[in-house]
């Protein structure tokens, strides 16, 4: 219940209140570091949050 009304303050929603793994890749090599390993499972590798839609009117994301 907590996490959820913080979530809510600060207008984040779980979805999108961590970073993907490509995200994480590709900053990475902006700024020339070794990227990290993939994740061991497929959705976690390949999903990317800002592409899906949470279906909170309040959180911050770009939308389509």
């Amino acid at each position: 219940m907590l996490l959820r009304l913080l979530h809510r303050i600060a207008r984040r929603c779980p979805t999108h209140d961590r970073a993907s793994h490509a995200v994480t890749t590709r900053l990475e090599r902006q700024l020339g570091m070794q990227p990290s390993a993939p994740p061991a499972s497929f959705t976690d590798t390949y999903s990317n949050p800002e592409l899906i839609d949470c279906g909170h009117a309040w959180c911050r994301t770009r939308r389509w």
